[in-house]
């Protein structure tokens, strides 16, 4: 095995150099040629190493000599493309489904990484809120990567790197990522048109709201001011009104014109799937969150309430959305996306910034120092 795949890199290595001399020759290319950051360094565990050495810098000098001289080096002839990618030791910890956040590591890294999971002694560990399990001793010298999917900002004290919401730039050590992408986007137009084949509905406003310990004060004040005006059904275990909690939440949000899509808790940054479930069940969102949620989302197509001294007039506006019908149909026509490809482009990005990290020398790509 080992000597198969010493003889795929060596086809590989030959494939560069006589692609490499030939472009040399290229009478039009005059000026000289730079092929920046490629260092060799022939000190190798074992055939992996050696093989996804070559492999890097093959991709690295074909990328860069595509980009400046428009010459693209001939393509990896060896179909055996894992022996190239490579492994990296990770565990995670802290996560509201272990299973299911394993199977997306796999699926944001199967393209460049095998992965190998080492819960005693991992370089890298992946952790959530849901617990303090990353602060045990054993991890200490683990490269760690805060992947949090609630409201809460990372501590880049003790995360190496992190994935969040807010709205922070550090170096190349936190992205942002806003969590209602997660929700299958492509399909959010799809939905919403499906839910529209009887829009005029007859019920005023619905609110599914279940967690009991984070209630939001503002979220409960504008609810009882748009009670004055007419009843907010609650369909949710917190101050339900309508017989007990529903099964199906959008099945039950499409048959009113508004539902309340606000946040738990409000912050700069986090966009859960409130909004999304609201879009897709035909209704109006009625949204409170995140001040910048209309970077993604076209705030023609949804209400925006941004603080206390917004809650009168939103309300009033609402009144006149519910008494006139032409306004309404309007409103639930316009595009919900900014951009109907943004999901693809946080995507490569956040990929991108995955690959950083795993790229790099382990020793190269700490960044907290005890």
């Amino acid at each position: 095995m080992i000597f198969l795949k010493f003889n795929l890199s060596l086809v590989n290595l030959i494939i560069f150099i006589i692609n490499f001399f030939l472009l040399l020759k290229r009478k039009r290319i005059k000026e000289k040629i730079k092929i920046e950051d490629i260092k060799i360094n022939f000190k190798f565990k074992n055939a992996e190493e050696f093989l996804y050495f070559i492999f890097k810098k093959y991709n690295q000098i074909s990328t860069s000599l595509n980009e400046k001289y428009k010459y693209k080096l001939a393509k990896n002839v060896s179909k055996n493309n894992k022996i190239y990618k490579k492994k990296i030791s990770l565990y995670s910890v802290d996560l509201f489904n272990q299973k299911l956040h394993r199977l997306w590591l796999k699926n944001k890294l199967k393209e460049r990484f095998r992965i190998k999971f080492n819960k005693y002694n991992p370089d890298y560990l992946i952790y959530n809120v849901f617990g303090n399990e990353h602060k045990n001793e054993r991890y200490s010298n683990s490269i760690k990567i805060a992947i949090f999917t609630e409201n809460r900002i990372p501590d880049l004290s003790i995360a190496d790197y992190a994935i969040g919401q807010s709205h922070i730039k550090y170096l190349d050590r936190y992205f942002k990522f806003p969590i209602f992408l997660w929700k299958n986007i492509k399909r959010i137009e799809e939905l919403r048109e499906k839910s529209l084949e009887n829009p005029m509905r007859k019920k005023f406003c619905a609110a599914v709201i279940s967690n009991t310990e984070l209630t939001n004060g503002f979220r409960m004040k504008f609810i009882d001011e748009l009670n004055k005006y007419k009843k907010v059904d609650m369909g949710g275990i917190y101050l339900n009104n309508v017989g007990g909690p529903v099964a199906n939440k959008i099945e039950f949000l499409s048959s009113y014109k508004f539902s309340i899509a606000m946040e738990n808790t409000e912050g700069d940054g986090y966009i859960s799937e409130k909004i999304y479930d609201s879009f897709i069940s035909g209704t109006i969102p009625i949204y409170y969150g995140d001040y910048t949620v209309d970077e993604y989302i076209n705030p023609k197509s949804f209400i925006l309430i941004k603080d206390e001294k917004n809650i009168k007039d939103k309300i009033e506006y609402i009144k006149e959305i519910d008494h006139n019908n032409e306004k309404y149909l309007n409103i639930l026509k316009e595009k919900i996306l900014i951009n109907e490809n943004i999901d693809k482009i946080i995507e490569e990005e956040e990929k991108e910034f995955l690959y950083n990290i795993f790229e790099q020398e382990k020793n190269k790509a700490k960044r907290i120092y005890y």
